[in-house]
């Protein structure tokens, strides 16, 4: 018989909502068993469809012991806490994204999950979506030939709530760990054979507010690959990477936020010629939990671990440029 993994759910954020409590539900190999929110009314609203546990408070669930995986989709700024507790607690973890607001922050909860066996895992859904499959085997045949630059942009305008937990400081808000954490992902993944230092960065917090608005980052490697990473609040949407090579270049369109039955584009230039090239339509959200399954299923989350420190590390860099220590 194929294990089903209890997961409990710290907050009721608007993904957790819309996108994770239905990838949960759906999955073969998950069952949700409680949801919590410091507003008890919330927690039975969001509980009641999948006929799940309702909590008052994020305590009472991590106490649970039936509870294997925790989701915690809090603001990053409630990350470091609540991801401390839970692993304490012997639950495997799986976060949104940024992990934490430190590398300090980030190194210390990776060594606690290593030191008690649990799985540490950022959602950064994308990196599950078959688009970028396509796009890593057209690589490795060499179609771009050699590799010059990865240009990447994530950005959307500004919302409409002022209060909004992104334009806050204490809560872990700013464009680079929400945005720019994408496209430094993205940077990573796609391109993982290539070792690229920072080199410059921006972060442009207007007078006015707490945190930054937007802000871009150059990065370079010893293979000769350059990488150009823009992202913001207050920008015309973006949500694409574009590799440029010495034989073409490749566009992507939807690389971050593609939804389940969208057919993902991508532009393809070469000899002279430009192709919109439409891709399977793929569900990111399902092939993740298929994949924590799996990790859980074999115990291996080292790998996990790496990619935690690797993006933390890359986001301390940038925030120690544009600010110092």
């Amino acid at each position: 018989m194929i294990k089903k993994y209890k997961v409990g759910v710290l907050g009721c954020a608007h993904i957790a909502i819309r996108s994770l409590l239905p990838a949960f539900s759906s999955s073969e190999r998950f069952e949700l068993a409680g949801i919590a929110s410091r507003d008890f009314h919330k927690a039975q609203l969001a509980a009641a469809p999948y006929h799940c546990v309702a909590y008052g408070s994020y305590e009472e669930l991590l106490d649970n012991e039936d509870i294997e995986l925790v989701y915690i989709p809090l603001p990053t700024g409630l990350h470091y806490e609540w991801i401390h507790k839970a692993l304490e607690k012997g639950k495997h973890v799986m976060s949104e994204k940024s992990l934490s607001c430190t590398y300090d922050e980030v190194r210390e909860l990776v060594e606690l999950a290593c030191d008690k066996h649990l799985l540490l895992i950022e959602n950064f859904q994308f990196r599950f979506h078959s688009q970028h499959v396509w796009v890593k085997e057209l690589l490795e045949r060499h179609e771009l030939g050699d590799l010059r630059c990865f240009r990447c942009s994530f950005g959307f305008p500004p919302f409409e709530d002022r209060n909004n937990i992104r334009y806050s400081k204490s809560l872990g808000g700013g464009s680079l760990l929400d945005a720019g954490a994408y496209t430094l992902k993205a940077m990573q993944f796609i391109l993982p054979d290539y070792s690229f230092s920072l080199r410059s960065a921006s972060l442009y917090q207007p007078s006015d507010m707490e945190v930054d608005l937007y802000g871009g980052a150059y990065l370079d490697s010893p293979q000769g690959v350059i990488a150009e990473l823009a992202f913001g609040f207050d920008n015309y949407y973006q949500c694409g990477y574009e590799i440029w090579g010495s034989l073409g270049k490749l566009t992507t369109t939807r690389a971050f936020t593609a939804p389940a039955g969208f057919t993902p584009k991508v532009i393809l230039e070469r000899h002279g010629r430009c192709e919109e090239i439409l891709l399977p339509a793929d569900d990111h959200f399902s092939n993740m939990l298929a994949h924590i399954a799996h990790s859980l299923d074999t115990g291996e989350f080292s790998g996990e671990y790496i990619q935690n420190l690797n993006q933390s590390r890359y986001i301390g860099q940038i925030k120690e440029y544009c600010y110092g220590k």
